[in-house]
């Protein structure tokens, strides 16, 4: 797969290509809707933030979004989009919740199911965690709600066992490896997650979507973690893009602005949005400024 390098300034425009990624056409032809499993090697990289930034952007353009948060301790993306879910997917254990019960609408195209704690369970269900087994059962039901949807988006987090039991798998499906960091420790983390993550999945595709860098320093990132998979793992990563640091909408939503109020315009929405409408396009990239 030949690797280009970075995106072109402003919209990339939607259409329904066949191909691993696609719309509704592209679901159609590669068993499943199109599915980003977003998830770092290490906490702090930014996975919630991108999860709701890419989510929010391809629902602002009409496309029907599914955002799940895989996290069943805390499930920031519910405070993050500053919506109170009535249940959580966790709640899916042993029957007591339906999927409709867990699916919390944001917007008229924005779908969220809820992470943390279960919340209509009983005391002593809630303080027993869950096992891999009841993970993957409750994801499986989860899933069900992505029929109707464009886009499915998975906060998998810094955890490699949401990673794992949120993966379905079907051909449309990606993990999408964030990496926040340039130094070696934060470069080593997301090779890690990508061996880990293809050891058991070894037919998923890997893109590679770069927080906190651009141009070549977000190249740099990337190369790094790419020539890793190569020499080791055989495998070929995707540079999904660049998100730059952003510390006007991180103060923004530290002081408690609404979301979409704090994300519109911003630097960071627009280089997600980018990356999404690439996505659903079926586009790589292109490499010189990533």
């Amino acid at each position: 797969m030949s690797v280009l390098m970075s995106p072109p300034r402003g919209t990339a425009p939607l259409s329904q290509a066949d191909g691993v990624f696609g719309g509704r056409t592209g679901a159609a032809h590669s068993g499943g809707v199109t599915t980003l499993l977003v998830a770092s090697g290490r906490g702090g990289a930014g996975s919630t933030l991108l999860s709701a930034l890419l989510a929010v952007s391809a629902a602002g353009e009409g496309k029907r979004v599914l955002l799940i948060d895989a996290d069943d301790f805390v499930g920031p993306l519910a405070l993050t989009l500053g919506v109170t879910p009535r249940a959580s997917w966790s709640d899916l254990r042993g029957g007591r919740a339906t999927p409709l019960d867990v699916a919390t609408p944001v917007s008229a195209t924005l779908t969220l199911v809820a992470g943390g704690a279960a919340r209509l369970s009983d005391a002593g269900a809630m303080s027993t965690p869950l096992n891999a087994a009841e993970r993957k059962a409750c994801m499986r039901r989860v899933s069900t709600l992505a029929e109707s949807m464009d886009l499915v988006v998975v906060d998998c987090g810094a955890r490699l066992d949401a990673v794992l039991g949120a993966i379905t798998p079907h051909g449309a499906e990606r993990l999408v490896a964030i990496s926040a960091g340039s130094d070696p420790v934060g470069l080593a983390a997301t090779y890690a997650l990508c061996k880990a993550v293809v050891q058991k999945h070894s037919a998923l595709p890997v893109d590679v979507l770069v927080n906190r860098h651009e141009g070549s320093d977000a190249a740099r990132c990337y190369d790094a973690i790419d020539a890793g998979a190569r020499q080791f793992l055989g495998l070929t990563l995707r540079l999904a893009g660049a998100i730059p640091a952003d510390p006007t909408l991180d103060a923004a939503l530290r002081a408690g602005m609404p979301f979409p109020d704090a994300a519109a315009g911003s630097p960071a929405a627009v280089a997600a949005h980018d990356v999404v409408m690439r996505v659903l396009a079926g586009r790589t990239p292109s490499r010189s400024g990533a």
